[in-house]
This record gives C-alpha cells, structure tokens and sequence, in this order.
C-alpha cells in the first residue's frame, strides 16, 4: 500500500534557532532525497512496517511524503487497515536533534537534525500533519477528506486527475 501525507508543518524562518525544522531544511531534506528510505512504524513504535518512496515540499511549505507499507505482514497489514479505516489519519515525524552550547553566544544552538522514521498516528504532535491519501495495490487512489481544507491547500490540486479522483470519506 502506498500513503501520502504531510509529515511536517511549513518550516521556520531562516536563522530561526530551535528545535523545528526551518523552510531550508525541509527544502534540503526533499531536495537531496534525504527521506529516501527512511523507516516508516506505527505511533514510533515496533518494526518498521515500511519505507518512505518520495518527497516533496507543496506551495505551503509543508514536507509531504509517500510511503510504501509492506501490507504483506500481519503489523504492515494492520497498519494498512488503520490508514483505510481512518484510525491512523495523522503522520509524526521522528528525528533528533544535535545541540551544543555555544561559548561565544552563551546560549544553547540548534544544529543538525537527523530524520529517525515518519510514523503513522491517531493524533499527531504538531498541528496539519495528516494523511492525505492511500493506495491499495490495483485499485484507485483514495484521497481523505480533510475538513476545513481549501483546495487552494490540498496538494494534490495542482494535478489534473480528472473523473478518476476518488474521495474517501472515512
């Protein structure tokens, strides 16, 4: 099964220093292929039920992922099921953090962050981080019906998918 989502909300500004991920890196992390094969696991949690495939920043800034779920294990399987009967709708990044304290500033600064897994959720830390759609081998993409979403933010509007787009409701 493939599952599309955003896994990141828009990033921070630039000389932004935290714990967030800024524009130029979520940029960076698409950009290079830095998802490529990421692990993907349920709640963080157990073995990896799958990989991430692609990625992409959308015009809002976000990181969206897809992902292949290996359905052909019992965990993947019920993973699988999870996302089409809309239990897991959100997506969780999980990455760390390298920080150090800084002599010259005497402060503590933000420096790499290293992508660990994307999980499928219930209910996600950080707001807008969702599953967007899935698709299960040989059939039509289903795509979730996010309430309160514009189809100025979907991203999947900028395709011309035409007759064939097909809205799950659940």
């Amino acid at each position: 099964m493939l599952v599309m989502g955003v896994c990141n909300p828009a990033g921070e500004r630039a000389g932004y220093n935290g714990l967030y991920f800024t524009d130029s890196e979520l940029r960076d992390l698409a950009g290079k292929g830095r998802l490529l094969q990421v692990p993907v696991k349920a709640e963080h949690r157990g073995q990896q039920l799958g990989s991430v495939v692609s990625s992409f920043v959308d015009a809002a800034g976000r990181l969206n992922c897809v992902m292949r779920i290996e359905d052909d294990t019992v965990e993947g399987a019920i993973a699988a099921g999870l996302v089409k009967d809309g239990i897991a709708r959100e997506l969780s990044l999980g990455y760390s953090v390298d920080v150090a304290h800084s002599q010259l500033e005497q402060k503590l600064r933000a420096g790499a962050k290293h992508v660990l897994e994307v999980s499928l959720v219930r209910k996600g830390a950080r707001e807008a981080c969702f599953v967007t759609a899935y698709e299960e081998e040989g059939k039509h993409t289903c795509f979730r019906a996010l309430p309160g979403q514009s189809s100025s933010e979907d991203p999947w509007a900028s395709f011309d998918l035409g007759p064939t787009r097909l809205r799950c409701l659940s």
